[in-house]
């Protein structure tokens, strides 16, 4: 049985990120009727999940003995995915809902 490689791990580490901090911050603007709110909310817990996903990835690759190069390749686009992903949840989380 083969294991995932490191980077693997860490792009699942990212989506799992995505999908639970995304959870938390629609739950949180259903409940308090704010959009602002629910994205502060997510913006908290997901960069605060984030720095923790990148000082994990940091050990396990010094430990598998990953080259730098492959390291900041997968720390710069990470954090392009997960500023895409602050951007659009933005964008949908301050959105008003217009009654007519």
């Amino acid at each position: 049985m083969q294991s995932l490689p490191i980077d693997g791990l860490f792009y699942i580490g990212l989506g799992t990120i995505f999908i639970v901090t995304t959870l938390l911050g629609f739950g949180i603007k259903r409940w308090t009727k704010q959009g602002m709110m629910g994205f502060y909310t997510l913006l908290a817990t997901s960069l605060g999940l984030f720095f923790w996903l990148l000082l994990w990835f940091q050990e396990a690759t010094r430990a598998s003995f990953m080259g730098t190069i492959p390291w900041v390749f997968n720390s710069f686009f990470g954090t392009v995915l997960y500023l895409i992903f602050v951007g659009i949840s933005y964008l949908i989380l301050r959105r008003k809902h217009r009654h007519t």
